[in-house]
């Protein structure tokens, strides 16, 4: 469904909003690297088995890397036939404690607000 604005030549009709807008318009989804902060998404899918740990607050700026500083565990996936994991949190990063970080192992998923 559109979006709409005020017609600019006739202010009482409303007109479709079909400016380009990048991914503030719609909702998205990214695989953040391993301890990069980043935006704050709606919730997080957990892809792989494994151990996971979530970072919520930062003096690093957004696109800088943390100092593993107060990362707390959130999530441990045991079963691989389990799938993608939903988890209603908003970490700004992530690290996997247990083996390697491998980008694609955390989506951020970003739901735009209509």
């Amino acid at each position: 469904m559109p979006s709409y604005k005020p017609d600019p030549n006739n202010t009482k009709i409303q007109i479709p909003d079909v400016t380009p807008g990048g991914t503030s318009r719609f909702s998205f989804a990214e695989c953040p690297l391993n301890e990069v902060v980043t935006k704050r998404p709606t919730y997080v899918n957990i892809n792989k088995v494994g151990t996971y740990c979530f970072l919520y607050e930062t003096t690093a700026s957004t696109g800088g890397t943390t100092l593993k500083e107060g990362y707390i565990t959130g999530s441990v996936v045991q079963n691989a036939a389990a799938g993608g994991i939903k988890l209603d949190i908003s970490p700004v990063a992530w690290q996997r404690i247990d083996a390697a970080d491998v980008r694609g192992d955390v989506t951020f998923v970003y739901v735009r607000v209509r």
